[in-house]
Formats: structure tokens, sequence, C-alpha cells
């Protein structure tokens, strides 16, 4: 995992799992006394929003073991054989829809909250072109469909819909403001 600069070196790692390790350390306060903090530092991930030659948007459906039915962008953890997000974007693209792209675009990272630490990096691939089939992880069931960008943006009401930390002020945003909408709409297709 990469580093990150909401666990400060010193933090001492009091948990080392299979998703996550938590770390604690000792942190001065404003009045001098000192407090123990605590951070999560889960699993980096990456995640792709397709865009097909036809101009729809492709995301998935999936089940999961001990996890209800939901609504994702193609995307998962970023693997130790992943040599960077980008690869891993590509990598999780072909596994979870069968789709490669040539134009790839970074989005933006979701860098955790209060008192968890992660890099989630989003990226655009216009032009997608399905080549394969899905195959996706053992623990993994997935559907493909294909939506127009109001459809997508109605995701931000429906609660399957598995981004919502990360994409739904955007999208809300965008459906209660022309000019967010335009510009995300532009963002997305590049035109």
């Amino acid at each position: 995992m990469r580093p990150h600069p909401s666990i400060p070196a010193h933090a001492e790692k009091v948990f080392d799992g299979v998703r996550c390790e938590i770390f604690q350390w000792n942190q001065a306060m404003y009045d001098g006394t000192t407090a123990r903090f605590e951070r999560a530092r889960f699993m980096d991930g990456a995640f792709v929003l397709p865009v097909l030659k036809n101009g729809k948007i492709l995301l998935t459906r999936q089940e999961q073991p001990m996890r209800k039915a939901f609504i994702s962008l193609p995307g998962g953890a970023i693997d130790e054989s992943d040599v960077s997000p980008l690869e891993a974007a590509k990598r999780e693209l072909l596994e979870e829809a069968g789709a490669i792209s040539d134009q790839w675009v970074k989005w933006f990272t979701f860098s955790g909250t209060a008192h968890t630490a992660t890099y989630v990096d989003y990226f655009i691939a216009r032009d997608c072109e399905i080549v394969g089939a899905i195959n996706p992880d053992g623990g993994e069931k997935i559907e493909l469909f294909e939506l127009d960008f109001d459809e997508f943006l109605a995701l931000s009401s429906n609660e399957k819909f598995h981004h919502h930390w990360n994409l739904l002020p955007m999208l809300y945003e965008a459906r209660l403001d022309k000019a967010k909408y335009d510009e995300l709409k532009k963002i997305i297709f590049g035109k």
C-alpha cells in the first residue's frame, strides 16, 4: 500500500488484517495533553466509469458473499501485481466487464475519512469495446447493464449504488445545477 499522509511515520501497527491495518499513536493536543489516536488503513482501490462506443455508460450489478446485491462501477482492490492504479483499473475493466479502452482519463482520488485512510482512484475509459467474457473472482456474480447520462445521475437516489460516498455529491449537483450537469457531462464524455 502507498504511504498515507494521515498516518504518522511513528504510528504503531496494532492490527494487520487481510484488507486493512490499524495504526495507533500518541497525539499532542492543543492544551498540552496527549491522546491516543487510531486510524484504519484500508486496501487501495481503482474504479472505472466505462463509456461505450455507443455513448452509453456500462455498469455492473453485483452480488458478493455477506453483502446485499449492489450496483457498481467496475473496479476493486489494487493487487500487488498491479504496477499502478491505472493498470489496476484496466485489469478490473477487463475482468468485470470483458472490456478494454485506449482512452483513459484520471477522474479523481478518494483518500479516506477522518478515521480511515485509503486511496481509491477513479478513471474514465472512453470508447470502450467489449472483447471477451466477464471473468469475475470466485466471490463475485456480475451482470452488466448500460445506461445513459441522465440514468447514471439518477443513481444518486438509488440505495443500491455502491459509490455513494464518493460520487453522490457530484451526481446530485449535476441533477440540481445546469452548469454542473454540463461540466460533468463534458468530463465523462470529453465533449
